[in-house]
């Protein structure tokens, strides 16, 4: 048999010849004759690609050449500008926070305001703590007054007379004011509330708003 002869039946499958395989990787005349039987096959039964590419070792190795040579570039440190991060806005930093660690910090502070202002309130209104001691070493002084019957009467100045004792409408206006600061400060809550589930709200969607 000739070489096409050969070729033609390796490619069929009816004879394995290692010669004409060693023939095949050492003569392009062999190969291209196998090529061109591989094509004519593939033409016959209809399985031919449909962009043929008839050379793809000689592509690649072209398009290798034609490829410029990667060199390492090198980054000098001058060169480098530094990233700053940007820092969240107090805004954008309270929408992160959970929904229930945002009312137990409200419900904190409420209990503070009010604990805060009861002992106020109660210290402002205790009387003070007599002792003798006490009321030996801050007794004041004695004023002797001398009448037009000529007798002097000692006069002392207790500390009752400098003192005024709250009335009940002095006491009523405090609780009113305490009143009105809890009120306040609870419509402050809920307003902030009112932000957080609008800012917390989901946009619509675009299908939604072109129905």
């Amino acid at each position: 048999m000739t070489d096409r002869e050969q070729i033609s039946a390796l490619l069929d499958g009816e004879v394995v010849d290692n010669a004409v395989i060693h023939q095949l990787e050492h003569d392009n005349d062999a190969l291209q004759t196998w090529e061109s039987f591989g094509t004519l096959r593939d033409v016959m039964r209809g399985e031919t690609p449909s962009a043929a590419q008839w050379d793809i070792a000689g592509a690649v190795a072209s398009a290798l050449d034609k490829e410029p040579a990667h060199t390492p570039v090198h980054h000098h440190d001058s060169d480098v500008v530094p990233m700053h991060e940007a820092q969240p806005t107090p805004e954008k930093a309270r929408r992160h926070l959970p929904n229930w660690l945002q009312q137990v910090t409200q419900v904190g502070m409420a209990a503070c305001v009010s604990l805060a202002v009861i002992v106020g309130v109660q210290q402002y209104n205790q009387p003070e703590s007599t002792s003798p001691v006490a009321s030996t070493a801050t007794q004041p002084p004695v004023l002797e007054t001398i009448p037009f019957s000529g007798a002097a009467e000692p006069v002392s100045l207790s500390r009752d007379d400098f003192r005024s004792t709250p009335t009940e409408a002095q006491l009523m206006e405090q609780r009113r004011r305490i009143n009105a600061m809890l009120k306040d400060y609870e419509l402050q809550l809920r307003l902030n509330k009112d932000r957080l589930s609008e800012n917390q709200t989901p946009a619509p969607s675009m299908s939604s708003t072109n129905q």
